[in-house]
């Protein structure tokens, strides 16, 4: 059985781990319209390096010092393996997409090995801005299986050859991890050409593939100087995940998942799955040439949620009909010695894509009455439906009238049917500027899988001006008989409460009626209240200070909503 080691990075990367070592990052500008904000680095190594947390995006600034277009900047971190990305500006939303040939799950990444204490540290190469490659070189990607390996060395797996700079040194190329047992190394050539190179189980020679192997026993991979070879195209390479001392991918996969991308225009000609069978990192699926887009896995049994990808930050709004519980993601299930296939639309619950709805113009509204204080920052609305998306895209709302109702209208919204959004109040960069309601409980929105709730809305193809709804709830926040129910004549009093409410209904058509209590998130606090006499007593005690909701639904389930507040 195959044994891998999860240790400290003090004993994978060897005596010096414990030295800090000099790391500089370079981007090249050239071409891009550089943020007054600044041009940041943000990764896993902040922390390490003195910054206050890992992957800020505004605090790890680069400079230009001789104007030529090169932003650099030095750090000092210890021996590891680490992600980072390059930000145009300081902001998530101003961070560079990197291209599938160039990333490590979804981002650039780097190693530091006591190779790099003993040589002067390791300077990374200034490649272009949300590109593949420095200016003028070919990237190439690297990379092996390890699942077949009796035991994979703590020292970690590595890649040494004559397209990596120092050649055939193994102990400075460190491949890093992208999916359990499946390592990747990223390196750039000048030329296009035939090159060499070998994978280790370890960092020295005699960890090498095929070490010790005759002639008589080499695969048809390996040449006679027990290498790989590849054939690099000006466009790149990114080779398959070979397995280790093999020439083929070390099992047939029995996971395979296909998305139709007729209804989208694809991203840099990239589509991704991306699931909790790979951290939800992007893994590149294959063009079928016919607008699908396919990827084989081998998995072993169990539930998996995932989602497809249109280009790098292209996440699917998928449908709340085909969500896995409590998620917003899909999911399948793998069963031992069976082969699950699966076919979908991007963004859609069916095999064949379902045309999208006409653009059409969408107004959003929202009420901020019951907030304590609106945001000098303002009040923003952000979603799926913008280019780019979310934070990304937020567009901040306007309250011309002064009357507490902000409202922004996007025009031509396009694409597809099922939206999800939210509104901040404040920066919508900053998380805690986000709605917190629970939209599920209120029937306006859906859970997510890092916690939280989206508020959803379907499109049709009209132009859509959207009910007025209160901030971090499913209505609004002063509805009084959200819809005529026969009530008659209804008095809630006194409102604000101290302890006691009462609720007197007219009733006239003596319907049986029934009250729920939900609070502003959408929590239902009190059900199945029975409304059987015209003066109903509503005990508030046990509730704390805020806003809540009173749904009176008839056996006919039509509904009205008054607003009670508690003091």
């Amino acid at each position: 059985m195959k044994k891998i080691y999860l240790l400290a990075l003090s004993a994978i990367f060897g005596a010096s781990a414990m030295a800090q070592v000099s790391v500089t990052f370079q981007v090249d500008m050239n071409g891009q319209t550089v943020s007054p904000n600044g041009v940041h680095v943000a990764g896993a190594w902040q922390l390490e390096a003195g910054f206050p947390d890992d992957w800020q995006p505004g605090t790890a600034e680069m400079t230009d010092d001789n104007l030529d277009g090169i932003y650099s900047l030095t750090v000092d971190v210890p021996p590891g393996t680490y992600g980072f990305k390059y930000v145009n500006g300081n902001a998530w939303g101003s961070d560079e997409n990197v291209p599938a040939i160039a990333r490590i799950g979804n981002d650039r990444g780097f190693a530091v090995t006591g190779w790099h204490a003993d040589n002067g540290g390791l300077t990374l190469p200034a490649v272009i801005y949300a590109g593949a490659a420095p200016e003028g070189m070919i990237p190439v990607r690297l990379v092996t299986n390890v699942s077949q390996v009796t035991e994979v060395s703590p020292l970690g797996v590595h890649v040494a050859g004559d397209l990596i700079t120092p050649t055939w040194e193994p102990e400075y190329g460190t491949a890093m991890m992208i999916n359990p047992d499946e390592y990747a190394y990223i390196t750039y050539v000048d030329e296009p050409g035939t090159y060499e190179y070998k994978f280790f189980n370890g960092d020295f020679w005699g960890t090498d593939e095929w070490n010790g192997f005759g002639q008589d026993e080499l695969p048809f991979c390996a040449n006679g100087d027990l290498n790989r070879t590849l054939e690099v195209v000006a466009g790149g390479v990114s080779t398959p995940a070979y397995c280790f001392e093999a020439c083929e991918t070390c099992a047939e996969p029995n996971v395979i998942l296909t998305v139709d991308m007729s209804n989208e225009t694809v991203t840099n000609g990239e589509v991704f799955a991306a699931g909790s069978f790979n951290g939800f990192s992007d893994e590149l699926m294959t063009d079928n040439g016919d607008g699908t887009y396919t990827i084989e896995l081998l998995l072993l049994p169990g539930i998996y949620q995932f989602k497809f990808k249109n280009g790098s930050g292209g996440w699917e709004n998928v449908p709340s009909s085909c969500q896995g519980d409590g998620t917003d993601n899909r999911d399948f299930t793998v069963v031992e010695d069976e082969i699950f296939s699966l076919t979908r639309c991007f963004e859609q619950c069916v095999e064949d894509c379902i045309p999208y709805p006409d653009p059409s113009d969408i107004t959003f509204r929202v009420n901020m009455e019951d907030v304590a204080a609106i945001s000098p920052d303002g009040v923003w609305v952000m979603g799926s439906f913008t280019e780019p998306d979310w934070q990304g895209g937020a567009t901040q709302m306007t309250d011309l009238d002064a009357d507490g109702i902000y409202e922004a209208t996007f025009e031509g919204v396009s694409g597809s049917a099922d939206i999800s959004y939210k509104f901040a109040n404040g920066d919508p960069n900053v998380v805690a500027s986000e709605e917190n309601g629970n939209f599920a409980a209120g029937g306006c929105g859906v859970a997510t899988d890092i916690g939280g709730f989206n508020r959803t809305l379907v499109r049709t193809g009209e132009a859509m001006v959207l009910d007025i709804v209160c901030y971090n709830a499913c209505v609004n926040c002063n509805l009084v008989g959200l819809e005529e129910i026969g009530l008659g004549e209804v008095n809630l009093f006194p409102n604000p409460s101290n302890g006691v409410t009462y609720l007197d209904v007219q009733n006239p058509n003596g319907y049986t009626l029934i009250m729920s209590i939900v609070d502003i998130t959408g929590k239902t606090v009190r059900e199945n209240v029975v409304l059987n006499s015209t003066r109903n007593e509503i005990n508030t005690k046990n509730l704390n200070a805020g806003i809540y909701f009173l749904n009176i639904v008839n056996e006919q389930n039509e509904r009205s909503v008054y607003k009670l507040m508690v003091r």
